[in-house]
């Protein structure tokens, strides 16, 4: 059975109300009878007042008329006691009149009777006393006699100086009386004393019982009335309230489970309380869907702005614990399972020390916040991230620290390339000084290899000075070519770009390098996508990137390998695309963040100057590209250049 709380309001409401009209109910059929049971007892009252008045009247009638003739009329010792005995008569007369009706009893009693017949029982005797203490000076109420109910009606009897002619002194007593009862009681009165009741009693079982009975119909025909009552207030309330609170309560279950937009409408016809209970919930509804698309709104720009950041957004608990991570921050953290990270990791995982995270915790405490804090993380790889944090308290509405907010710039990138402007600016000034002597060298340099090709052409091919004048003439070419590359590093020149076929450019670079590919016996295949629009690029400057590329990828393939070069354009069709694979040796991991930095080569001495991917990163930059690597050690490398279709500016 369900409490009273989860009962329907309707059910708690007719329980309620049948419960207080019951009990109202039951109280009025109460008074009702309790009303009837004092009307019966007021009529018993007057019915024994006539019947007192009755015999009140006899009584003096006998002592004033009939008894004085009779004393006239009589001899001296001749007493009649059904004529003149008050008692007797009385008696006499009501036992006529419990002919007619049978439930009155009367009685006259008194304390030591002349007649034994008029002895008092204990009930007559309590009331003999209380009437002589002057307690009660009249009786009137209702007594259980065997289990039934009677009401009598008392009055003490009193000596008056009438009785004294058969109750006084016994030699003053008629011849008749003391003939009759003797001298052994009922003498001796005196006046004024009580020494009696007389008492009429009246059974009331009967008529107790017949308003016990008709307060019982009136109660359970009360009771059948308000059960149709309830029917009826039922079937009315349920039309008039219920129905369209329940029609309300339905429509908000449907859209709190989402069965019904917010949108729909809420029929509602009438305009009466219910009506304005409708409107009320109409308009709330619809502020709730204006909040709603408001919260969405919300919802999805702070999204956009969480999501597409560029820097990494943290949200963290009290205990550290990271709760949300934006997709930057997977990615900087070298994290591909966002469920395996939330409430798992905490920041202090993140620093390289512990002592590194108290210092930042520190100092959180001492500002409530930090800005633009460098130090150093660690990814989940192991791996070491140079980064700047800005981070606050997240408070709740009462304004208790419940966690962190932080935002993480990922500097590694931003670092080393101020290491590298350090290293440009010292190569810049060394560049300078380079270009002013390759300028001072090369004229000697140019005139040692003249006059070497000049001896060289005078000596005959089994000369043994040829040897000698060779191996000067192949090092200062070496020497030349690395003046060259100096000037071309050191020298600023201006970009022309023209409309250009990349695909002519391809093939004109594969065409120049054919020789070199073929002496090494390594294969080149060309994929050049046919469809593709001329360009805004220097033509000379991208044929210099794409023979610098060629050559580290010649001389990182072995003998009878394999190199693959790729046009094609990118969705938008607003940027050219040139692969460059092969199947080299590849680049190892501490190598790939240094591969575009000046000087840097991984070849033997002799072998290269380290400017070649430098000076190609240059160009590529200068026309407004981007340039990528991909290389696995021992299965290859792919770089990746992209150009824009229109002029790009430097980068």
């Amino acid at each position: 059975m369900k409490p009273l709380r989860d009962l329907p309001l309707r059910v708690k409401f007719f329980i309620g109300i049948g419960l207080i009209v019951l009990i109202f109910w039951i109280l009025f059929n109460v008074l009702i009878y309790l009303n009837l049971k004092d009307n019966i007892i007021e009529q018993t009252y007057q019915k024994t007042d006539i019947l007192f008045a009755h015999i009140q009247a006899t009584v003096n009638y006998v002592r004033r008329v009939l008894r004085p003739r009779l004393f006239h009329v009589l001899p001296r010792d001749k007493f009649i006691k059904e004529a003149m005995s008050v008692s007797i008569l009385n008696k006499g007369i009501m036992s006529e009149f419990r002919k007619n009706f049978p439930s009155f009893q009367y009685r006259r009693v008194a304390i030591n009777p002349l007649n034994p017949e008029n002895s008092p029982t204990e009930f007559e005797l309590r009331l003999i006393r209380n009437f002589r203490e002057r307690k009660l000076l009249e009786y009137r109420g209702v007594i259980k006699r065997r289990g039934l109910r009677y009401y009598v009606h008392a009055r003490p009897v009193v000596v008056e100086k009438e009785c004294l002619n058969c109750h006084g002194r016994p030699e003053d007593a008629p011849p008749e009386i003391i003939k009759t009862y003797g001298t052994r009681g009922g003498f001796n009165r005196k006046l004024g004393e009580i020494i009696g009741v007389e008492s009429i009693t009246i059974p009331l079982g009967d008529t107790f019982s017949q308003i016990q009975g008709l307060v019982f119909s009136i109660f359970i025909m009360g009771i059948f009335g308000m059960m149709f009552l309830f029917l009826a207030l039922n079937y009315y309330i349920n039309i008039l309230a219920v129905s369209p609170i329940k029609s309300m309560s339905r429509y908000f279950r449907s859209v709190v489970e989402g069965k019904e937009p917010l949108k729909a409408p809420l029929i509602v016809r009438t305009k009466d309380e219910i009506g304005e209970l409708a409107h009320s919930f109409k308009q709330m509804m619809e502020y709730l869907r204006d909040y709603q698309e408001q919260l969405k709104n919300s919802e999805r720009k702070y999204r956009r702005i969480f999501e597409g950041s560029k820097d990494t957004i943290i949200v963290a608990g009290c205990d550290g614990i990271i709760q949300d991570i934006n997709p930057s921050g997977l990615e900087m953290l070298k994290c591909n399972n966002k469920g395996k990270l939330l409430n798992s990791v905490a920041l202090n995982d993140l620093f390289t020390t512990h002592d590194e995270y108290v210092r930042f915790i520190k100092k959180m405490e001492s500002q409530g916040y930090v800005k633009e804090y460098e130090t150093k993380l660690r990814a989940l790889d192991g791996s070491e991230i140079d980064a700047l944090i800005t981070a606050n308290y997240r408070t709740d509405e009462e304004g208790n620290v419940c966690g962190y907010e932080a935002i993480i710039k990922d500097i590694t990138s931003w670092k080393r390339f101020q290491e590298q402007l350090k290293e440009a600016d010292r190569l810049a000034s060394i560049g300078e000084m380079a270009a002013g002597l390759a300028h001072e060298i090369n004229n000697p340099l140019s005139i040692i290899m003249g006059y070497t090709g000049i001896l060289l052409k005078d000596l005959d091919r089994d000369d043994p000075k040829r040897d000698d004048l060779e191996i000067i003439y192949k090092n200062t070419e070496a020497c030349k070519k690395i003046v060259e590359d100096l000037l071309k590093f050191s020298r600023k020149t201006e970009t022309r770009p023209q409309r250009t076929d990349l695909n002519r450019i391809v093939d004109e670079v594969v065409e120049f390098l054919s020789y070199r590919l073929e002496e090494k016996h390594v294969n080149i295949y060309k994929e050049l996508d046919q469809g593709m629009t001329e360009i805004m690029v220097d033509a000379e400057k991208i044929k210099q990137v794409l023979v610098n590329m060629l050559v580290n990828a010649w001389q990182a393939v072995n003998e009878g390998g394999s190199i693959w070069i790729r046009t094609y354009m990118n969705g938008d069709m607003n940027r050219a695309i040139i692969e460059i694979e092969d199947n080299g040796c590849g680049i190892k991991p501490e190598h790939k963040s240094r591969v575009f930095e000046p000087f840097f080569t991984t070849k033997e001495p002799g072998e290269g100057t380290g400017l070649g991917l430098s000076v190609s990163y240059g160009i590529v930059k200068e026309h407004g590209g981007e340039i990528f690597l991909n290389s696995t050690p021992g299965e290859g490398t792919v770089f990746v250049i992209e150009l824009p279709t229109e002029q790009g500016g430097e980068a």
